[in-house]
């Protein structure tokens, strides 16, 4: 591929010229024409951006004859709008455009007639199409070059993307300067064609693929015939890329987690062997059973508690105490002061006896 810059006008335009006569072998030399109104002309522009001249058309006279005049379309939902404009890409966008339009022509004249648009300059007609809402580059553009035969290149985003991809716009140029970059290599006769042409190609489905990748290195002037030839070979094959490791979330490795646990056998427990005693203690006779097993058992075991009964029930004839029972705690009682009697008198008389010596 050539490597130096062909920036100048004369280089431009050589360039375009035979890009032109290559695009004549697949999209004949004619050129379509439009002979409509100027509000009608802007709404075919928002029909027309990214997509086929044939279906832009189409989808215009199918907005015209869905609805009974302009001011309904101007009143209808986006959502109405974009099942009318279906077929054509960014049918959404489009049907918001459309109705943004209408309401500001409307708002301005209170009625449908643009024509006035026609004795404009140039200048004053920029003017009034930046006065309106969501109008786009391209519409501006073609409104202009269609209606006051203006000397501009119309671009929009399907066709800017083919131009970078074979080299005829830097790769950093945006609509407004991709349409000053390709204006200085064209006549005025010859812009209609080269736009027609250039959105053909942008909008076939066989290479739209392909303009999506970029070259490796920003291509020029001099590159433009390699790479038409190069787009008419066959695709390269991409190498497939391994895939990409998933990313495995903390849900999903607790569940994994406890899958394996649940897939894993437990081990089969050793049973426990009797404690059998010796001989020796056999004949002795002195062989006791471990306390320890008796008294965690006994930890085990939970004390019954007893149920407190109701006031009002009979008490049982265990329950009752008998008589032998009462003396005893009457006898103990006695018992308890008379030995406390024994026992300070027992203290006193050895007090005495210590006073004495």
């Amino acid at each position: 591929m050539g490597t130096t810059k062909a920036t100048r006008a004369a280089d431009k335009s050589q360039v375009c010229r035979k890009f032109v006569t290559a695009l004549h072998k697949l999209y004949g030399k004619s050129v379509p024409r439009i002979e409509l109104p100027v509000i009608e002309t802007v709404l075919f522009a928002a029909c027309l951006e990214d997509n086929q001249w044939a279906l832009a058309d189409a989808g215009l006279k199918k907005l015209i004859t869905s609805f009974f005049d302009l001011n309904e379309i101007r009143v209808s939902s986006v959502n109405e709008l974009e099942l009318v404009l279906a077929p054509l890409n960014k049918a959404d966008w489009k049907g918001l455009r459309i109705r943004s339009i209408l309401r500001s022509i409307f708002e301005s004249t209170y009625s449908y007639d643009f024509e006035k648009l026609r004795r404009q300059t140039l200048e004053q007609a920029v003017k009034t199409l930046k006065k309106m809402p969501d109008i786009t580059p391209f519409i501006r553009d073609f409104v202009l070059h269609e209606v006051l035969g203006s000397h501009i290149v119309c671009l929009d985003e399907s066709m800017l993307t083919a131009a970078k991809w074979l080299g005829l716009l830097p790769e950093a140029a945006d609509l407004n300067e991709g349409s000053e970059y390709l204006k200085g290599g064209l006549k005025k006769s010859e812009v209609s064609e080269f736009c027609h042409l250039l959105r053909c190609l942008a909008t076939d489905p066989k290479f739209i693929p392909r303009f999506v990748d970029h070259a490796d290195t920003e291509q020029t002037m001099a590159d433009v015939m390699d790479r038409w030839a190069e787009l008419q070979l066959p695709p390269k094959k991409k190498p497939n890329k391994p895939p990409a490791p998933k990313e495995v979330s903390r849900s999903e490795k607790v569940d994994a987690g406890k899958k394996s646990s649940a897939a894993i056998p437990a081990k089969p427990v050793a049973p426990v062997k009797p404690v059998v005693p010796s001989k020796a203690a056999t004949l002795s006779g002195k062989s006791k059973p471990s306390s320890k097993p008796a008294a965690s058992a006994a930890k085990t075991v939970a004390k019954p508690t007893a149920k407190p009964k109701a006031s009002g029930e009979p008490k049982s004839a265990s329950a009752v105490p008998s008589k032998s029972r009462l003396v005893r705690a009457a006898e103990k009682k006695t018992a308890i002061p008379a030995a406390k009697k024994s026992a300070s008198s027992s203290k006193q008389s050895t007090a005495k006896t210590v006073k004495k010596k």
